[in-house]
């Protein structure tokens, strides 16, 4: 799907159904920059690579959006710090998780542990969660600092349950999405609440906005497996069959064990289980997978979870901030990185 954007600085660009919120993604990287300095060279070394390297910046986006729905005023000061926050938390979690699967690749660049090695790298996280917190600290704001690590728990929580069931094929859908709602969802959701928090929203409108991110964050997370088999890697920055390679039984996969005859699971089965996984053995996988109907279905479950995204922006008045969250709903599962 190619949608216009607009760049901001670093050369980020955000989709054309992000306009609204623009002004405040331009000074969040003016933030990022200004925490990531360092009298260490090594750390801005590090963090120089890392936010060259770009990104969506979604969950900032989503606190940005998220406070402008409300329809009251707020301080933008505020707005943008933790805003920025929320990205540093997430760009940590990702150099963590490179470590941990050894990625080589990320937004079509090298990883800062293929560059720097796993220490440098996990200390670098380690030093990105500092600097969030830090802006958590200077806000003041209980709720938002309460929203937010409650968060970041539940994603070390989902990333741990996603270790335990490596090579697990007998994973079932409830378990992966149980998962991937504390690996991915929960933290989204947390963004679109702190936004509404910010902006003194109603607790029903928190909710509605809490909701709307955690569907939102389930459908992106399915989308993003499903193209870990099956994406351009062009266009997605890194390897196919990633997942795969790593032991990990995602809803696509799940789906395909389901539908497979006999012989096709146990050679699937066989693959995922294997220590070493060839780029033929993912694309037997990704052929079965498409035969079968398994990515098929994996959008349909995708755009279910849209759909009830999308439900919840019914709860909120009309805004030109409703209608992005409207468009960054459809987006997520037509995105192809």
């Amino acid at each position: 799907m190619s949608i216009p954007a607009a760049h901001l600085n670093g050369g980020i660009s955000i989709p054309s159904f992000l306009h609204s919120v623009e002004a405040e993604l331009r000074r969040v990287e003016e933030v990022l920059h200004a925490e990531l300095s360092s009298a260490v060279r090594t750390v801005v070394a590090v963090s120089s690579h890392i936010l060259e390297a770009g990104g969506k910046r979604l969950r900032p986006s989503l606190v940005a959006l998220s406070a402008q729905a409300c329809g009251s005023s707020f301080d933008t000061d505020r707005l943008v710090n933790v805003a920025a926050s929320a990205e540093l938390i997430h760009m940590a979690t990702l150099m963590h998780d490179d470590v941990i699967d050894g990625a080589e690749f990320r937004r079509g660049r090298v990883t800062a542990n293929s560059l720097w090695g796993s220490q440098v790298s996990v200390l670098a996280g380690d030093y990105m969660l500092a600097k969030a917190f830090s802006l958590l600290a200077r806000d003041g704001d209980g709720g938002i600092m309460q929203a937010l690590s409650r968060a970041t728990i539940a994603m070390t929580e989902g990333e741990i349950a996603q270790i335990e069931s490596r090579g697990d094929t007998r994973t079932s859908a409830a378990r992966y999405l149980s998962i991937i709602h504390d690996k991915t969802a929960a933290f989204m959701s947390a963004c679109c609440r702190i936004g509404a928090i910010l902006a003194d929203g109603s607790a029903s409108t928190q909710e509605a906005l809490a909701r709307y991110a955690l569907d939102l964050g389930l459908a992106f997370q399915i989308t993003d497996d499903l193209l870990d088999l099956i994406g351009d890697p062009a266009r997605t920055g890194k390897p196919v069959g990633g997942d795969i390679r790593e032991g990990k039984v995602t809803l696509p996969l799940i789906l395909l064990l389901e539908k497979a005859d006999p012989t096709d699971r146990t050679t699937v089965e066989r693959i995922v289980q294997s220590d070493s996984v060839t780029s033929e053995d993912v694309e037997l996988v990704r052929q079965l997978a498409e035969t079968s109907g398994a990515v098929e279905s994996t959008r349909d479950v995708a755009a279910q979870y849209v759909s009830r995204a999308v439900e919840s922006l019914c709860a909120l008045a009309a805004s030109d901030a409703q209608d992005s969250l409207r468009g960054l709903a459809e987006y997520v599962v037509l995105r192809e990185s």
